[in-house]
């Protein structure tokens, strides 16, 4: 019942459509940032929990993965709007509980895109790479994927009301 694995040898046309938009979102990504790593996280109803609907590493984080909500200066950041951009562990380790799995597998670095859809967070972006990697000016770049990333996660609700379960 659910989708969200990317094909790193080019797109499965069958696919729903949400998930070719998440694709597309990620290789715009990734050609203006870089990532090892992309997910995309829905808000799920309540607040308290999100979950992975999209995932370019599905062994180690597959779709259908749930994650609490913890309140944080991150959920502040988020909830404005504003990207949550972290080179180092350190930069962003308090706000997440997976610390240690992040590293273990090699990512330092984090930037969070929130998606808002008239005032409701439909869930975030997310991408890792190694320590170090974004630094620099990668904030144009993040702000210009967002109306994409707004039909792909509106497509998505429509595919889950559809098909839900």
């Amino acid at each position: 019942h659910r989708w969200g694995v990317f094909f790193p040898g080019g797109l499965d046309l069958t696919m729903p459509s949400f998930e070719s938009l998440f694709a597309r979102v990620s290789a715009e990504l990734q050609q203006s940032v870089g990532h090892t790593l992309f997910t995309a996280s829905y808000a799920l109803p309540g607040g308290r929990e999100v979950e992975r609907i999209f995932t370019s590493l599905p062994a180690e984080y597959p779709v259908g993965g749930r994650k609490p909500v913890h309140l944080t200066d991150w959920n502040t950041i988020m909830a404005s709007g504003r990207c949550f951009v972290a080179s180092t562990p350190a930069g962003f380790g308090p706000h997440f509980e997976d610390l240690d799995t992040i590293v273990a597998l090699g990512f330092g670095a984090v930037i969070n895109i929130p998606v808002i859809d008239n005032g409701r967070m439909l869930g975030s972006l997310n991408l890792l790479d190694r320590e170090g990697a974004y630094r620099g000016e990668v904030l144009p770049a993040c702000e210009a994927v967002r109306p994409l990333a707004l039909q792909a996660y509106l497509s998505y609700e429509d595919a889950m009301s559809r098909h839900p379960g």
